[in-house]
C-alpha cells in the first residue's frame, strides 16, 4: 500500500508540473502577443495588432491621412471629410461610410484591425469583433503621432522620411515668408458652423498646427488664453474683433458659405483692421480640417501662396 500511495504521488507531481508547465507557456505565449507592440503614451491595444493589416476599419478619423502616407490599407471612413479631402485625392474610392455602431456590418467587412479613439462609447464591442488599437486623441502631438504610428507598423523608416521632408519644407517655407512677413506676425484660426464662430488653436486641426507650430507665428492673448487651453472655442459676432490677430485664416466650404457671408457683411468685421488691410485668408475648409501628414502638405503649399497672394 505505502508503495501504491509513493507511486500515486509520484504520478500526480508530474501531472501537476506538467499542468503548471502548460499554463506558463501559455501565459507566456499570451504576454508576448499583448506586449509585442510599443508601450506608447495614448495607445492602448486589445488582441493580437498586426504589422501589416490587410483591412483595417478606421473611426480614428484625425488620423486617416497618417495610416495612408504610411501605406496602410484603410478600409473605411467615418466622416465624409475623409472622403472629400483634397490632400487625400482617391485613396478612398473604395472605402466604406461606417460608424462603429454598425456592428453587424463591421463584422460582416471581417477587419483585420479597427482603430478607434479611447472615447469611442461602442469600444467594447468593438474588440469583440477584432483586434483594436485604441488612441487617445491629444496625447501626442502631430509630429510623435507620425513616429508612434510608424513604430506600431513597422514603418519606422517611412515616418522618418516624411518628417525629414517636412522639416525641410518647413524651413524653405519660412524663408520664402520671410520677406513677406515679420516673425511678430499673429495669426486666428477659425471658422463656421451653423452660423457660430469658432476659433482653434495648436492642437484641433482647421491650420492651427501649421500656422502656430511649424511655422511658428503667434496668437493674439485672448486666443491663447481662452482657445487654446480646451483647443477651440465659441465667440460671438460681436466679440470677434477681440480675437482676431493682424491675420486671420477663415475655413470656409460650401456647407459654411451662407454663415461665412453672415458674419464678412457685418460692421464689426469691416471695421477689424485685418479685414481692412486685406489679411483675411480665406482657405479650404476640406483640406485644412485636418493635421495629418497629407493634409499639411498640401495646407503649406496652400498657405504660402494665400499670404502671397494677400500682399501682393
Amino acid at each position: 500500500m505505502k508503495k501504491f500511495l509513493t507511486a500515486l504521488l509520484a504520478i500526480f507531481a508530474v501531472v501537476t508540473l506538467a499542468a503548471c508547465s502548460n499554463s506558463s507557456t501559455s501565459s507566456s505565449s499570451e504576454e508576448t502577443t499583448l506586449s509585442s507592440k510599443p508601450k506608447i503614451e495614448g495607445f492602448s491595444y486589445s488582441g493580437d495588432i498586426p504589422e501589416n493589416p490587410k483591412k483595417v476599419v478606421n473611426f480614428a478619423y484625425s488620423y486617416t491621412g497618417y495610416l495612408l502616407q504610411l501605406g496602410i490599407n484603410v478600409s473605411s471612413y467615418s466622416l465624409d471629410l475623409e472622403k472629400d479631402s483634397p490632400a487625400f485625392g482617391d485613396k478612398l474610392a473604395d472605402a466604406k461610410k461606417l460608424t462603429s455602431s454598425d456592428t453587424e456590418t463591421i463584422a460582416a467587412e471581417e477587419p483585420d484591425l479597427i482603430i478607434a479613439f479611447s472615447t469611442d462609447e461602442n469600444i467594447d464591442k468593438l474588440k469583440e469583433i477584432a483586434p483594436v488599437l485604441e488612441i487617445t486623441y491629444g496625447t501626442n502631438d502631430y509630429l510623435e503621432m507620425m513616429t508612434n504610428l510608424g513604430k506600431v507598423f513597422g514603418k519606422e523608416d517611412e515616418a522618418e522620411e516624411w518628417l525629414s521632408n517636412w522639416k525641410d519644407k518647413v524651413a524653405d517655407a519660412k524663408e520664402e515668408l520671410s520677406s513677406i512677413l515679420p516673425t511678430s506676425t499673429t495669426f486666428t484660426v477659425m471658422d463656421l458652423y451653423d452660423k457660430n464662430i469658432y476659433l482653434y488653436g495648436n492642437n484641433w486641426g482647421r491650420g492651427g498646427e501649421l500656422i502656430y507650430d511649424a511655422l511658428g507665428y503667434s496668437a493674439p492673448a485672448k486666443v491663447q488664453s481662452d482657445v487654446f487651453p480646451t483647443g477651440y472655442f465659441g465667440v460671438s459676432q460681436e466679440a470677434i474683433a477681440d480675437y482676431v490677430g493682424d491675420y486671420a485664416l477663415l475655413n470656409v466650404n460650401d456647407s459654411t458659405k451662407e454663415a461665412a457671408a453672415s458674419l464678412t457683411e457685418s460692421d464689426v468685421w469691416k471695421n477689424m483692421t485685418a479685414v481692412k488691410e486685406g489679411h483675411i485668408i480665406e482657405s479650404d475648409y476640406n483640406l485644412f480640417y485636418f493635421s495629418d501628414p497629407m493634409s499639411l502638405d498640401k495646407q503649406l503649399d496652400a498657405f504660402v501662396s494665400a499670404v502671397k497672394k494677400a500682399n501682393s
